[in-house]
């Protein structure tokens, strides 16, 4: 009875290990599902795509204008404007407003009321994707707290709070957000940091560069002991996603969210 016992317990604790071992991070649309059909970087198109097939996550990158206006854009700057020093009529007749999928550069309003939409129909399928809201530090302070006050006021519109994970390479928005908006994981995109010295500032989580990750693998078990997740970014090649893959990472953003699929078993 005894060597029965003996036998289970240690079937349980391999069985715990392997599941353990064999965990797979979650895949982030870098600024969305951009590389299907016709669509186009931070597009509510390349959105859509990514919920339509169920990735774990999709990202996108929102900053402010000068005279208030929250868009989707990547880089600071169109067409040698820089977008929070110049007004939104302004940069809607510039041609890089319209993006290669014909569709224009949405306003969070818009991208969020598409966002809303695309989950509502995910739902029947019982899969969740999250929006990882990377927030682009402006010009002032004053700007970032109109910017942060945009946000939690679309998102609030919109009843997200439960889809959204906020990263962005601004500490200090990083700090704000976690405090004004405790149930809301947010993630500091800087990559420099060790994760206690950022844990002690208040920031809950950690999405870094994978090469830092690779050059710090103590890093990721570090998090992991303060409750905090790790996300990876931008990883588009095999090697690299299962470097990624064996160093227990959580979450993997990715150009190439199909082939990220493939490449780490799913």
């Amino acid at each position: 009875m005894k060597q029965k016992l003996l036998f289970f317990m240690v079937l349980a604790l391999f069985s715990t290990g392997l599941a353990a071992q064999t965990a797979k991070p979650g895949i982030v649309a870098h600024r969305g599902f951009h590389n299907f059909g016709n669509s186009a970087e931070n597009s509510i198109s390349a959105m859509q795509h990514a919920v339509a097939h169920d990735f774990e996550g999709t990202e996108f990158d929102v900053q402010l204008t000068s005279d208030g206006a929250t868009i989707l854009f990547h880089d600071h700057v169109m067409q040698d404007l820089i977008i929070y020093e110049t007004p939104l009529e302004t940069l809607q007749k510039q041609q890089a407003f319209t993006l290669k999928s014909g569709e224009k550069v949405p306003t969070l309003d818009a991208f969020l009321a598409a966002c809303r939409q695309a989950l509502l129909d995910q739902q029947p399928r019982k899969k969740h994707t999250q929006l990882f809201f990377e927030i682009k530090s402006p010009g002032s302070p004053l700007q970032r707290y109109h910017l942060i006050g945009q946000i939690i006021e679309a998102i609030g519109k919109y009843q997200l709070h439960e889809d959204i994970f906020f990263i962005s390479f601004d500490l200090e928005i990083c700090i704000l957000m976690a405090k004004l908006m405790p149930d809301v994981p947010v993630a500091y995109l800087g990559s420099v940091i060790p994760p206690e010295e950022l844990h002690a500032k208040g920031v809950p989580n950690i999405d870094y560069h994978w090469q830092y990750l690779l050059d710090h693998p103590e890093w990721v078990s570090d998090a992991h002991k303060l409750g905090m997740t790790v996300n990876a970014w931008t990883v588009n090649d095999k090697e690299t996603a299962l470097k990624m893959l064996n160093l227990g990472v959580d979450y993997i953003t990715t150009d190439e969210p199909l082939k990220m699929r493939e490449w780490i078993g799913l």
